[in-house]
């Protein structure tokens, strides 16, 4: 997409959406879902008719509260030909609803990846950057045309699945080189894909069913053609009565799925459902039996109404990439010395041989990961598969002969275009479709005789010596083993018109050629020595504007005084455009335009635009933007007119009248907080310059913030007390606070990294918490959860608190009661400690916006099971020594507590000592020891009972 942009590629501009304005009504549709969204309308009509032209390449807008997002996109062909769809009820084949699938980038980045699935009532997206994932699509309930738009960070619950795929050996090893750049398989993988009946229920007819799962196939199909693997859907097959898999694990669907479908069309098969049981497939299965060249994904349909793309193409991707020979990136099977490529499994607890666990990938990890189960890692779609697993699964695609060479029907290529195109030069571009060779004709439109280049072995061809202003057709013609396609339809362009340079001689300031403002120039660069020149005069201080595009070679931009010195200048590498916005007093100034070490064109015009506007001579800024809105705060950013000191800005409400001012702002960006949730605000700037009065303020620019989280009013507060026995001290009746005075006390919350992942955006404090001493000290991070009152079993919310010496649990703020989410009701309330034993209230508690007192430091407050505290005179305390973050305090034998404080100081050194942040430091002194005075292990001891060193502690958690 990057290349064909900067090569100067047509993308016609496409409008589907626009955004609707945040109403109590569009708000309700998303609320339990997501901290933020956007509702965007669909133009219908609009749709109908991308689908009718279906055009090659394209730039959609999609608006958002954050400003339009720009994607450059080019038509995908995902669907074989000979695409069928096929009902379950009676077997028969049905018409698939009319689409067109796109993929591409936000424009501007080319490490994005970006999906798009046009029908004619709604548009299924997935846009991946280095930001995460953001999901465009119908709500699951809601209005006709209307579609949300969010980032998936910004969900409100957690998506997780296991794959039960294990290691094994690929059959071809991952010892070959990394792919290189454009590298594509020569074989195409032709898709089976089979909806279950839970998934058509959900839909509610056999064409829905068919628009969702075409549209989730056009994003996996992306994901593998941006790692160079070919894939297309060849038949999908709907269960509109009840489906024959039951299984309640993800290996018993996949072996129902074998001996239920014992043919198909495809080389792969995949069952979707809904039933949430992870996924499984066979590892490096292609041209292996029937029933081993298939894959189960359990996927989501939507989480709380918003549909939940990204996470179902993660699922269907990474089980097919197992049948395409790939293990998952933390076995021991990569880097060609058998290591693993990153640690995200063991961390989650997942472990695929024996080799020394690998760090954790920085950024996300990618699709045959585990890195979803990593709080603060995830998976970051842009990043693919990665260069290894890549490279073994377009090896593995392209040494399985059972598979068709692409386009091996040797039907003639298609995705013919023309780029660069100049004025005697052109280069023609095709489709590989995998055949032996390609036969090229071309001619002027209108000559009867064709000029033929055969045996290309490359899918392009450089034409020169064309003549200027000519039409011209070219067709291509694919050689394949077995015989030969026809030639394609044509495909036409048009040489460029000569340039017409009439403004020479202009070498120097003293012959610059004299233009008024606002003028278009088109001109050559001819010779390596050629520099051209343009002369005008300003009668008042005005700014100035430059505009240098077109550019056949890299040509530079220069605006000069009188005296010949440059006052501004671009620059650019390449051939991207040149632009110069420069705030000019009255005088004369010259145009340089010029080649950088001497690149020139003797063909090719370049265009530049000059334009100057009367000003005081201190311009207002332009592009007036907002950026990283949130629901009390926004960033706006400007552009930088020249001889500018400084800058005011203004802002009020949309609604309001009285401005509120900030001056002396010494860059061209400022944070603006304290603002109102879901409020219209305008913004306006001016610029301060040395010797003249403030600018005029700018155009109004206008934002609205966004909901806010529940978390700013939740509708529930609890104010929990509880005291951990390891730091507690009973002659001082608080706790410890070695950890913070330690500087041991990490910012963010540790709990998601131990495999309790907690909700809500807020996962960290600040060092102005940790600097509070006294009886308000922080002593640790501590985990509430919120569960049903009938049995305590089902975790409602989770959230990361901090507990005070004092016992008291507040939110991050270090001084709040600790809110929820969760609607006011009744509940039980647990608490759990990375290395105490965790003890919930023995009854559901009426809980509401109100905060509610919970004392566990109390014998009087009912808890759950038995000797779930221990008593301390008369308060009572979390069980230490837990070390090992499992469900017991354990003495001795398999998976105690003790060992690992031995292993931590060195188990050939038992009398030393670590200090950090451990599991291990059961006394939460900032030390680990082993032996001697305040050692860690005899507290493990003493709450097994010292006579009974064999007995456990139980945690008392259902």
């Amino acid at each position: 997409m990057a290349a064909l942009r900067n090569a100067g590629t047509t993308f016609g501009p496409v409008s589907l959406l626009s955004r609707e304005a945040p109403s109590p009504e569009n708000t309700a549709l998303w609320r339990s879902a997501c901290r933020t969204a956007d509702v965007l309308r669909y133009n219908g009509d609009a749709a109908r008719n991308l689908i009718a032209s279906a055009p090659m390449f394209i730039t959609l807008a999609v608006p958002s509260s954050n400003g339009a997002i720009l994607l450059d996109l080019e038509r995908a062909d995902v669907l074989a030909d000979g695409f069928t769809v096929r009902r379950a009820s009676d077997g028969r084949v049905v018409e698939a609803p009319a689409a067109v699938h796109y993929r591409g980038m936000v424009q501007g980045d080319p490490s994005s990846v970006v999906a798009i699935s046009v029908f004619d009532d709604h548009l299924m997206g997935l846009i991946a950057d280095g930001s995460g994932e953001r999901i465009i699509g119908p709500f699951e309930q809601g209005p006709r045309g209307q579609l949300v738009l969010y980032h998936e960070r910004d969900l409100l619950g957690d998506l997780n699945f296991a794959c039960a795929t294990r290691e094994g050996e690929a059959r071809r090893p991952d010892t070959r080189p990394d792919l290189s750049e454009g590298e594509r398989s020569t074989r195409c993988v032709r898709m089976y894909w089979e909806a279950a009946y839970d998934i058509f229920q959900n839909k509610g007819s056999v064409a829905a069913t068919v628009t969702y799962i075409t549209g989730l196939f056009n994003q996996s199909a992306t994901l593998f053609a941006n790692d160079g693997v070919q894939v297309s859907l060849l038949e999908t097959f709907v269960w509109d009565v009840p489906s024959p898999y039951n299984a309640t694990s993800s290996g018993g669907r996949l072996s129902q799925f074998g001996t239920e479908r014992t043919s198909f069309n495809g080389d792969l098969a995949h069952l979707l459902d809904y039933a949430n049981y992870g996924g499984v497939a066979w590892l490096s299965s292609l041209c292996s039996s029937t029933s081993s060249r298939m894959a189960y994904s359990g996927i989501d349909a939507s989480f709380n109404n918003v549909p939940t793309y990204s996470w179902s193409t993660m699922v269907v991707t990474h089980e097919a990439g197992h049948n395409m020979g790939s293990n998952h990136t933390h076995a021991c099977v990569w880097n060609g010395n058998g290591t693993a490529i990153d640690g995200c499994g063991p961390q989650a607890g997942y472990t695929e041989g024996s080799c020394p666990q690998a760090p954790l990938p920085p950024g996300g990890g990618t699709i045959m990961s585990y890195c979803h189960l990593i709080g603060g890692t995830g998976i970051n779609l842009s990043f693919g598969f990665g260069p290894q697993p890549a490279a073994v699964i377009v090896d593995e695609v392209n040494g399985s002969e059972c598979l068709l060479v692409c386009g091996s029907t040797c039907d003639a290529p298609g995705l013919r275009y023309v780029n660069p195109l100049g004025p005697v030069t052109a280069t023609l571009h095709w489709a590989n479709t995998g055949a032996v060779s390609y036969t090229l004709r071309w001619k002027a439109q209108s000559s009867g005789t064709w000029n033929t280049v055969a045996g290309l072995t490359v899918t392009n061809h450089s034409l020169s010596g064309l003549t200027q202003s000519t039409a011209y057709e070219f067709q291509v013609m694919a050689v394949c083993a077995s015989g030969q396609s026809a030639y394609s339809s044509s495909t036409a362009f048009t040489t460029p018109a000569p340039c017409p340079d009439t403004l020479e001689p202009n070498n120097t300031q003293a012959t610059a050629a004299a233009i008024t403002l606002p003028t278009n120039i088109s001109a050559l660069i001819a010779t390596a020595s050629d520099q051209d020149h343009y002369g005008f005069t300003l009668a008042a201080a005005s700014m100035v504007y430059l505009n240098l595009g077109g550019l056949p070679a890299d040509y530079d931009l220069y605006l000069l005084n009188s005296g010949g010195s440059t006052v501004a200048s671009s620059a650019n590498a390449g051939t991207t455009n040149e632009y110069i916005s420069f705030s000019a007093s009255a005088g004369s100034y010259t145009i340089r335009v010029s080649g950088w070490n001497g690149a020139f064109d003797g063909l090719q015009c370049y265009s530049l635009f000059a334009n100057a506007y009367a000003s005081n001579g201190c311009q207002s800024p332009t592009w007036v933007e907002s950026s990283n809105i949130t629901y009390d705060g926004a960033t706006l950013s400007w552009a930088v007119p020249g001889g500018v000191s400084s800058f005011d800005l203004r802002w009020k409400p949309s609604a309001g009248q009285t401005w509120t001012t900030v001056t002396g702002i010494s860059t061209n960006s400022y944070l603006l907080t304290g603002l109102a949730p879901e409020t219209s605000y305008d913004v306006q700037v001016r610029s301060v310059c040395q010797g003249s009065e403030p600018g005029n303020w700018s155009e109004p620019h206008t934002f609205t913030t966004t909901t806010a989280p529940c978390e700013v009013a939740p509708p529930i507060l609890v104010s929990v007390k509880l005291f951990l026995e390891g730091p507690f001290n009973t002659g001082t009746g608080l706790m410890s606070d070695a950890l913070r005075n330690s500087g041991l006390l990490p910012l963010s919350e540790p709990y998601t990294a131990l495999g309790l992942p907690v909700t809500g955006p807020f996962t960290s404090t600040t060092n102005a918490v940790f600097s509070v001493t006294g009886n308000n000290a922080i002593t640790d991070w501590v985990l509430v959860e919120l569960r049903d009152a009938a049995t305590g079993a089902t975790v409602i919310e989770r959230k990361a608190a901090l507990v005070q010496r004092d016992g008291d649990v507040v939110a991050l703020n270090g001084e709040s009661p600790l809110g929820f989410c969760t609607t006011a009701g009744t509940y039980r309330v647990a608490v759990r400690h990375r290395n105490h034993l965790g003890v919930m209230t023995g009854q559901g508690i009426v809980l509401g916006n109100t905060p509610t007192g919970i004392d566990l430091t109390s014998a009087a407050t009912g808890t759950y099971g038995t000797n779930a505290r221990k008593a301390s005179g008369s308060v009572r305390l979390l069980w230490a020594g837990n070390s090992t973050g499992d469900v017991q305090v354990k003495y001795t034998g398999p998976s105690n507590d003790r060992d690992p404080i031995l292993l931590a100081v060195g188990s050939t050194t038992p009398n030393a000592s670590v200090s950090g942040y451990l599991r291990t430091d059961v006394n939460m002194d900032g030390v680990a020891k082993y032996t001697g005075s305040g050692n860690d292990r005899d507290p493990i001891l003493l709450n097994v009972g010292n006579t009974t060193p064999n007995a456990t502690r139980q945690e008392q958690l259902p």
